[in-house]
C-alpha cells in the first residue's frame, strides 16, 4: 500500500470521485500559507495515493516536500474527466496568476487541455442583464437603418415570419416583438432579432425596440464572437409575438464548430451546461452530443459557420429569378422549385417540355430552404447505432433523374436532329452567419 510522505502532515481526499480519471490538487505549507497547485492523471480511475505527488521544478519546495518534516497538507480539490481538471488547473493558475503570485511555488501557469470556448455563467449574466432592460435604448431605432448592419445568424435555418407580420399588422407597430439586439463593434452587428427585422421590413413598420451593447462593455468583459452566438440562442423572444427556439441543426453545428475551433471533446461537461442552459434534457443532450460526432466522423463539416438561405418567394424569388433569367433561353429549358416536393418538380419539367416541344438542353437546379429539403433531396446515409454500419438512403433526386432519362430515352434527339441533355445542380443553400 502506497503511504503519504513524512511531509504530508494532513491530507484531504474527499474530493476523490471512485470513477475519477484525474485529479486537480493544491499542497499547501501550513507553516507560511504557500501553496503549490497541480492536476494529475490518475494511473487507475478513482485510486489515490499512486505513487505520483506533483511534477515541481522549485527547488525550495522540493527540499521541503521530501524533507521528512511534517508540515504540508494535501487536498484533493477536485476530480473527473482529464481534460476537465486541466482546464480547471489552468483556469485557477490564470486567476490567481500562480507563477508571479509570491503565495504560490509554482514556477510556470499551467495550459489546459482544450479551450473553453465560451464561459456559459458570463453569458446567463448578459442575458439576464439584457432581460432586465439594462442596455435598452430610450427611444425605438429606424428599421432601414439597422437593416444596413451586418447580420449574426444565431440560428442555422430561420423560420419564416408571417405569423409576426400579421400581428404587427394588427397591433400597428413593434411595441411586442423580440427587441433587436446589437452588438456595436464592426459598425454594429446584428446579434439577435433578425426576424423582428424581417417582418418589420414586410409589414412596413418603420420603428423597432433594441438592445445596445455598447464597445465598451464588450472590450471591457473580452466578449468572443461565440459568446455572442450564444447570447443570441439564450435570448427568449417575447411570447407575446412568437417563440423561435434554438433548433437541433443548431446546436449540432455549435457543438461542431466549437470542436474544430478549440479542440472541445463533443461530451465535455460544458457542452452538456449548453445544451442544458437552452432547456433541454440529458436525454436530448445525450442525442444531440451523438449526431454531432456521427456527423464529424462522416466529415459533413460545410455547414460550420453558416446558416442556410431561406427563399421566402418560392420561384419568385429575386436571387432564383436571376440565375433563371441567366441560364434560359429559347432551346433551353430550366426547371426550379422546392426540393421537397420532387414529384411537383418532375410534373413542372413534363409541362415546360410540352411548351418547349424542340428544346435541346434542360437544367434543373431546385432550392432547398431548409436542410429537411436538402437531405430528401439529395439523400443521406442512415447509420446503424449497434452496428455502425452506413446505409445510403436514396433522395428525390435519384427518382427525378432516372424518370428524366426515361423521358429523354424516348425522343433523344429535338426535331432538327440535336441530341438532347440535362444537368442537375441546385440553387445556394448556404452563406455565411454574418451577412
Amino acid at each position: 500500500m502506497i503511504q503519504f510522505p513524512n511531509s504530508i502532515k494532513e491530507f484531504d481526499l474527499s474530493a476523490l470521485k471512485s470513477d475519477a480519471e484525474s485529479i486537480k490538487y493544491l499542497i499547501t505549507n501550513l507553516n507560511n500559507g504557500m501553496m503549490y497547485s497541480g492536476s494529475h492523471l490518475l494511473y487507475e480511475r478513482g485510486v489515490f495515493p499512486d505513487g505520483y505527488w506533483h511534477s515541481s521544478r522549485n527547488s525550495e519546495f522540493i527540499n521541503l516536500f521530501y524533507g521528512m518534516k511534517p508540515m504540508l497538507k494535501y487536498e484533493i480539490i477536485d476530480s473527473g474527466d482529464h481534460a476537465e481538471m486541466k482546464n480547471l488547473e489552468r483556469d485557477f493558475h490564470k486567476k490567481e496568476d500562480v507563477m508571479n503570485n509570491p503565495l504560490f511555488y509554482n514556477l510556470a501557469n499551467a495550459g489546459g487541455a482544450y479551450v473553453i470556448p465560451v464561459r456559459g455563467e458570463f453569458c446567463k449574466h448578459v442575458v439576464q442583464k439584457i432581460k432586465d432592460g439594462e442596455f435598452r435604448t430610450k427611444n425605438p431605432e429606424r428599421v432601414e437603418d439597422l437593416n444596413k448592419l451586418n447580420k449574426l445568424q444565431v440560428r442555422f435555418e430561420v423560420k419564416p415570419v408571417g405569423e409576426i407580420v400579421n400581428k404587427m399588422k394588427e397591433k400597428g407597430d413593434a411595441s411586442n416583438a423580440e427587441p433587436v439586439l446589437v452588438w456595436e463593434v464592426n459598425e454594429g452587428t446584428i446579434g439577435d432579432g433578425n426576424r423582428t427585422l424581417e417582418a418589420a421590413t414586410k409589414a412596413k413598420i418603420p420603428l423597432v425596440n433594441t438592445n445596445n451593447i455598447p464597445e465598451s462593455f464588450i472590450k471591457e468583459h473580452d466578449i468572443n464572437e461565440d459568446e455572442m452566438v450564444r447570447i443570441g440562442q439564450l435570448l427568449n423572444p417575447v411570447p407575446e409575438i412568437e417563440k423561435d427556439p434554438t433548433d437541433d441543426e443548431t446546436i449540432i453545428k455549435t457543438l461542431l464548430k466549437y470542436n474544430r475551433d478549440h479542440g472541445t471533446p463533443f461530451n465535455s461537461p460544458s457542452n452538456k451546461e449548453y445544451i442544458s442552459d437552452l432547456g433541454l434534457s440529458h436525454q436530448k443532450a445525450t442525442y444531440l452530443i451523438g449526431k454531432a460526432e456521427e456527423i464529424k466522423e462522416d466529415e459533413d463539416m460545410e455547414k460550420i459557420g453558416k446558416t442556410v438561405i431561406r427563399y421566402e418567394d418560392g420561384v419568385d424569388d429575386p436571387i432564383i429569378k436571376k440565375e433563371v433569367d441567366k441560364l434560359e433561353d429559347d432551346h433551353t429549358i430550366v426547371i426550379t422549385g422546392s426540393a421537397g416536393a420532387g414529384m411537383r418538380l418532375f410534373a413542372n419539367t413534363i409541362d415546360a417540355m410540352e411548351k418547349k416541344p424542340n428544346w435541346q438542353r434542360l437544367i434543373c437546379k431546385p432550392y432547398y430552404g431548409t436542410d429537411k429539403n436538402r437531405k430528401k433531396w439529395e439523400g443521406y446515409y442512415s447509420i446503424n447505432a449497434k452496428t455502425k454500419k452506413r446505409t445510403k438512403v436514396e433522395g428525390y433526386k435519384d427518382d427525378y433523374e432516372r424518370r428524366l432519362s426515361y423521358i429523354i430515352s424516348l425522343e433523344p434527339e429535338n426535331s432538327n436532329g440535336i441530341p438532347r441533355s440535362y444537368s442537375i445542380d441546385k440553387m445556394p443553400h448556404l452563406q455565411d452567419e454574418i451577412t
